[in-house]
């Protein structure tokens, strides 16, 4: 039995152990929000992704009423960020009652984007679900600050 072998093992074992643990720690990220983005256009939704990964979202993608609503039922997202607009006989406008009515989703930040004029009903109906309304020459990254302040996430270091 060498005890200066095993006392040098042990240690170099601990800082070994240490470096490790602090790797795990420093490399272990929380999970990104997921922001679901409803848009019909591609390269609206693919330009959102970048931006909200940017931010440090996840972007749920959904192309059509019918595939938001799906995501809304998983009740797992953190924010939405919808288009008024959308081919068919719904617009983004439609997915606001089912979202709202779930408790878990009642009172998640819902950004509404437009690229034109919102009627006075439109404009009700987004109050009275507390979204907030943006026109699409707006800025993705003023939307995003946006959200950021919504969120707290703007005071998070």
């Amino acid at each position: 039995h060498r005890p200066d072998a095993g006392a040098a093992g042990g240690a170099a074992g601990a800082r070994a152990g240490r470096i490790q643990r602090s790797d795990t720690t420093v490399n272990a990220s929380p999970p990104r929000p997921a922001v679901l983005v409803l848009d019909d256009d591609a390269a609206v939704r693919r330009t959102m992704r970048k931006f909200l990964e940017v931010y440090g979202y996840a972007a749920v993608e959904a192309a059509t009423f019918e595939q938001a609503i799906r995501v809304v039922r998983t009740g797992h997202v953190f924010a939405v960020i919808l288009d008024v607009r959308l081919p068919g006989s719904h617009t983004g406008l439609d997915v606001l009652d089912p979202l709202r009515a779930r408790p878990e989703l009642a009172d998640i930040p819902v950004l509404v984007m437009t690229g034109g004029l919102v009627s006075d009903e439109e404009e009700r109906l987004i109050t009275r679900h507390r979204a907030h309304l943006f026109y699409k020459p707006e800025g993705f990254d003023t939307l995003l600050s946006f959200l950021d302040q919504l969120t707290g996430r703007d005071r998070m270091v």
